[in-house]
């Protein structure tokens, strides 16, 4: 009796092995995909690395992005509908198919898309007696056109482009009537004699200029306001403490701004380089010794106390040295459209000399 019980026990065993065996047998196997990542110039993928890397299914994969020296991280292309952040240089990825990525990286902070208008102004106003240093006009007319002609803001529509065609020098010129530059223009403004723009007006100059319309002639302006010009309330912000900071943070806003130096000699160091993101060619700069004023073929302007030069702000690199050989000294270095003809459209120059900010905001965009 003893003996049929252990032989039903070990046929028993035997049948469960074989079920679990068989069992085992017809499970699905592991699913696994393949993650291929790479990256634009100026900087690597450095967690996992570039490649082809193959993981399980719905594994969360970590993603690190390294950015060169002067570069940044802009965001993960590609197949990035699992990615935890694609704004984020470290973030995840959960594998859920097959997949390619690429980083993208940008050389610095850079606005693209503002006007680069040079002087002269065009001399269609009988009050602009003097063409020459309207430095200051044109620095803020490429900011004016921006919001106007460029990103089509609700809050300047037909600011800058009443003119058919629309033409940033002769808008610079009645905005150099509401600066009062060359001491030629809005008797609001106090400017005793002097050649160029106080920094001083720019941002109420700024102001009333946008804000001019039918309903707002500001004491009847001998400019007559030209037709279809419209106005609207602006935020123009005057910075004459912060500096870096203050210009950066206006950057990073998406705002271009106006920034003023003591004087303007900048020395064209041969190197440029293209952006990866935008495309768009950045030169360096170096500075020259002060000088008391500028010499053809640039416009002439003097340098004084009160008279700087003014130049539209675009963009910034920080902590960069530009030829990797330590000839130029690791520096911060912003990047602004001058106005003369003789410089190139994005110069970047190391952040010295440094007079004043003066930053627009034309408000929400509805």
């Amino acid at each position: 009796m003893k003996n049929k019980l252990v032989a039903v026990t070990l046929i028993a065993a035997l049948i469960c092995v074989v079920v679990v065996n068989s069992i085992a047998c017809t499970s699905e196997p592991t699913i696994e995909y393949d993650l291929t990542i790479d990256s634009t110039e100026g900087g690597e993928v450095t967690t996992p690395g570039e490649g082809t890397f193959t993981y399980d299914e719905g594994l969360n994969v970590t993603l690190v992005a390294t950015p060169d020296d002067g570069y940044q991280f802009v965001e993960w292309t590609g197949d990035v509908s699992t990615i935890a952040d694609v704004e984020d240089a470290s973030t995840t990825i959960i594998m859920n198919d097959d997949y390619a990525i690429s980083a993208n990286f940008a050389l610095g902070t850079l606005i693209t898309g503002v006007p680069d208008t040079n002087q002269p102004p065009t001399q269609t106003l009988q009050t602009t007696v003097l063409i020459t240093n309207y430095c200051a006009p044109m620095a803020m007319v490429n900011i004016l056109g921006y919001w106007d002609a460029v990103m089509g803001h609700s809050n300047a529509e037909n600011l800058t482009a009443f003119q058919q065609p629309p033409n940033l020098n002769t808008v610079a010129e009645y905005l150099g009537y509401f600066m009062d530059t060359n001491n030629f223009g809005s008797p609001v403004r106090i400017n005793p004699g002097l050649p160029g723009t106080f920094d001083v007006d720019i941002a109420p100059g700024t102001v009333e200029f946008v804000r001019w319309d039918a309903a707002n002639l500001f004491l009847t302006p001998p400019p007559v306001l030209p037709a279809g010009k419209l106005g609207y309330d602006w935020t123009v912000t005057p910075d004459y403490g912060v500096g870096l900071d203050f210009y950066t943070d206006e950057i990073d806003a998406g705002r271009p701004l106006v920034t003023c130096f003591n004087y303007w000699n900048p020395i064209c160091k041969g190197i440029n380089f293209t952006d990866p993101e935008s495309e768009e060619v950045i030169y360096v700069f170096e500075w020259g010794d002060q000088v008391p004023g500028s010499y053809p073929p640039n416009p002439e302007e003097y340098w004084s106390d009160d008279v700087g030069h003014a130049v539209t702000g675009v963009g910034y690199i920080l902590g960069w040295d530009p030829d990797g050989s330590g000839e130029l000294p690791e520096d911060d270095y912003i990047i602004v459209h001058d106005n003369w003809a003789t410089t190139p459209g994005n110069v970047a120059i190391p952040w010295a000399n440094w007079k004043s900010n003066h930053a627009a905001d034309p408000g929400p965009d509805e």
